[in-house]
């Protein structure tokens, strides 16, 4: 099989995940180009994944011959225009979630990708972990009956906040980064979009997130069109490590994806746990992500549509948005909130 000519731009945490995937993991795509603005970041990664082109720009990437597809791992104020250099030249895409920050920016995205008839992946790898799969086929199998509690969690260990993650006009904020997985997982999860939001969040750890306006700490309650009610918290300052969990509770059966625990009663704190759990989610989803990429590579082989595509970043976009508003506004928002096109 011809390996598909993956250009990678973005040399950040998620974009070294993927380099490290593409370079020693995947059998279907070789990686050729990196590009960053920071060359010291995009020179160092390409010294550890087989020593592939660099740039500064990624427009020189994109326009490389030796690039069939862009994975993009920028900020995502830049996706758009990533896009739309990349259908014009020809080059699928996957891309890191969220793929906008506002709705306008998504429905422009869905537009470039449907007209030009380009392969365009989001990065939810949820879709692509075995546990999640098992629960989904469950669902789908009717093996639960009628859905009655959707409930995800997502929480991530004690870190940093810098750079343009503070700020929620260029990263997305809390609700359309981190959340956003959850909202898409329980869309795929559910096989139903969601028609009501409410949110309560607040920064109750990381000062710079509160002076910008974002949150560390959140909770969301949706009701879905297929009338079961839906639930998200996330929070970015737990001292035992990752934690990403679902349970989806039926009137016939109930199924669970937990930490892989060892035990039914835990204490988890700083100083030790009494189960297993990831430091951090780069290990807890390490299959995920492998195969997400393998499997994105085959689509561009292939021309396959992708597992979650570009309305799939929509909506997980529109949820994200509404809970933010709910937020703002005090009250339950009902979607959709404008047309998709």
């Amino acid at each position: 099989m011809q390996k598909v000519g993956l250009g990678l731009i973005g040399a950040g945490a998620i974009g070294r995940v993927h380099a490290a995937n593409i370079f020693s993991r995947i059998e279907n795509a070789e990686l050729v180009a990196i590009a960053d603005v920071d060359q010291t970041a995009a020179k160092k990664l390409s010294s550890q994944s087989g020593n592939p082109k660099t740039y500064s720009d990624y427009g020189d990437l994109i326009a490389d011959k030796g690039v069939n597809a862009v994975v993009a791992c920028t900020p995502p104020f830049l996706k758009l225009d990533i896009v739309r250099r990349a259908a014009a030249a020809g080059k699928d895409v996957f891309c890191e979630k969220p793929i906008a920050v506002t709705l306008e920016e998504a429905d422009e995205m869905v537009k470039v990708v449907e007209g030009s008839k380009t392969v365009f992946q989001v990065g939810y790898q949820r879709r692509f972990d075995p546990s999640y799969i098992r629960v989904r086929d469950a669902v789908a199998s009717g093996q639960l009956g009628r859905l009655l509690l959707v409930r995800e969690h997502n929480r991530d260990p004690p870190s940093p906040i810098t750079g343009w993650s503070v700020n929620p006009k260029k990263s997305g904020g809390m609700f359309l980064d981190t959340t956003s997985h959850d909202f898409d997982a329980i869309r795929w999860l559910s096989g139903s979009e969601v028609t009501r939001v409410y949110a309560e969040a607040d920064a109750l750890v990381y000062d710079e997130l509160r002076k910008n306006g974002d949150f560390d700490t959140t909770t969301v309650v949706m009701k879905l069109e297929n009338g079961a009610l839906a639930y998200v918290d996330s929070v970015y300052h737990t001292v035992y490590g990752f934690d990403a969990r679902v349970e989806i509770l039926g009137t016939e059966a109930a199924a669970t994806v937990d930490m892989g625990e060892t035990s039914y009663a835990h204490v988890l704190s700083s100083a030790g746990r009494s189960n297993e759990s990831f430091d951090g989610y780069a290990s807890r989803w390490s299959q995920a992500y492998r195969d997400e990429m393998a499997d994105f590579a085959e689509c561009v082989a292939t021309k396959r549509s992708p597992r979650a595509g570009v309305r799939d970043g929509r909506a997980a976009l529109e949820i994200g948005l509404a809970a933010r508003e709910s937020i703002e506004q005090k009250r339950a928002i009902t979607l959709p909130r404008q047309a998709v096109p």
